[in-house]
């Protein structure tokens, strides 16, 4: 079975579990067999089966180490400690029952099977039958060592080797039944893996529409404004530089100017660049506040803040009908706030278009998308305020220069 998990994760949980199970089964096989011993004990003088006891001991003790973490070099010593023990074990049985004709008895097959269970340390199915067999004829080696020692009949038990088969049968089963779980797991990361790419073409479409937007807006609005006749040189580098910056592929700078001086962050910053071309537009932009808290700010959270300030600023232009819009900035101990705001026309929120492009996504979803917040306070012929929240990247926090 492959418990949901990913195909390399099964192979190596269902490895695991089937080794748990054989360790416990083995040390199971341990127990059963002191008890056989105190079964047998009985008309006979006391200590008489002790040293069989004694020697089921160390077995025990590096099964349960085994068991804890499964290594090669735990596998090999428990092999051949089991293999000593085992035949002591045997030794001292076969001496004290002399009414035992030959090997194939209940209380010698016991500690085969706990031999046996070693087999489930292998990570690979084959690996597996193969400790499961060398444990399997090491005690048997031990079991005929002890039978030519005491005089007796050397003669295989059935039921360890029933016990041996079955366990080579469960781990070829799980071996075979390994490949047919692969295709569904491939199958399943791929799914995930579109569904993942679609997710980042759609966060990536919303960010070019609301760029284009933005921009495109902002540029109209620019050449409405201004006087008839041909461009200005300085507008027709702005359009150029914004049409430059839709059309190139931008590759942010491994630093991205962090360490730099904040009064650099700021003239360097989207949010400058979008009030003045504010100003050059014709509205009266007033800053207050602490620039420098751009400087706390990720690349990311800064080119969507200045963004955001655009938009706002060309809603200003484009909607208030007021000449002038104020813009605040504010650190506290986890974000930075920008606040912008104007004394125009205002609007009721509820009559505002849900597929309205501008606050939705231009600034709520773009802030939205850095992990930040917006709220927006507006009225008739009181204004509008939005403001900004925006957290604070811990790791790219620095020390701005004085």
């Amino acid at each position: 079975m492959s418990l949901g998990l990913p195909s390399h994760l099964a192979r190596v949980t269902n490895s695991r579990g089937l080794a748990n199970a054989s360790h416990w089964a083995g040390l199971v096989c341990l127990a059963a067999t002191l008890v056989n011993l105190g079964v047998l004990r009985a008309g006979h003088p006391f200590g008489t089966f002790a040293p069989a006891a004694v020697a089921l001991i160390p077995m025990a003790t590096l099964l349960v180490l085994l068991n804890r973490r499964c290594t090669i070099s735990l596998t090999i010593a428990y092999l051949a400690v089991g293999a000593v023990c085992t035949f002591f074990y045997a030794n001292t049985v076969l001496l004290a029952t002399p009414t035992f004709i030959n090997t194939n008895l209940f209380a010698l097959s016991l500690p085969i099977v706990a031999m046996t269970m070693v087999g489930g340390a292998g990570s690979a199915a084959l690996v597996g039958v193969l400790w499961a067999t060398l444990g399997f004829a090491l005690a048997e080696l031990a079991i005929f060592v002890a039978a030519v020692v005491t005089h007796h009949g050397f003669r295989m038990d059935y039921g360890s080797l029933g016990a041996y088969l079955l366990l080579v049968i469960v781990l070829l089963a799980d071996g075979m039944t390994r490949g047919g779980r692969h295709l569904p797991q491939v199958t399943i990361h791929r799914a995930i893996r579109d569904d993942q790419v679609i997710h980042i073409r759609h966060e990536l479409s919303l960010e070019s529409a609301a760029e284009l937007h933005d921009t495109a807006l902002s540029e109209l609005i620019t050449i409405a404004n201004a006087v008839p006749g041909p461009l200005a040189p300085a507008l027709r580098r702005r359009i150029e530089a914004d049409l430059r910056l839709l059309t190139e592929d931008r590759v942010p700078l491994a630093s991205d100017q962090f360490g730099a001086a904040a009064e650099e962050i700021w003239l360097s910053s989207d949010m400058y660049a979008a009030i003045e071309f504010a100003r050059d537009d014709g509205l009266a932009v007033e800053v207050s506040g602490e620039r420098d808290a751009l400087s706390r700010l990720s690349p990311e959270c800064r080119r969507a803040v200045g963004l955001a300030v655009r938009q706002c600023l060309v809603n200003v232009l484009r909607h208030s009908g007021s000449a002038t819009a104020d813009v605040a900035i504010a650190a506290s101990e986890n974000e930075v706030s920008v606040l912008v705001a104007d004394a125009g026309r205002g609007y009721l929120q509820s009559d505002e278009h849900p597929e309205r492009l501008g606050l939705r996504n231009s600034v709520q979803e773009r802030i939205g998308r850095v992990g930040g917040r917006v709220t927006i306070w507006s009225a008739p012929d009181v204004g509008t305020s939005v403001m900004l929240l925006v957290p604070i990247a811990e790791t790219h926090d620095i020390s701005v220069a004085s």
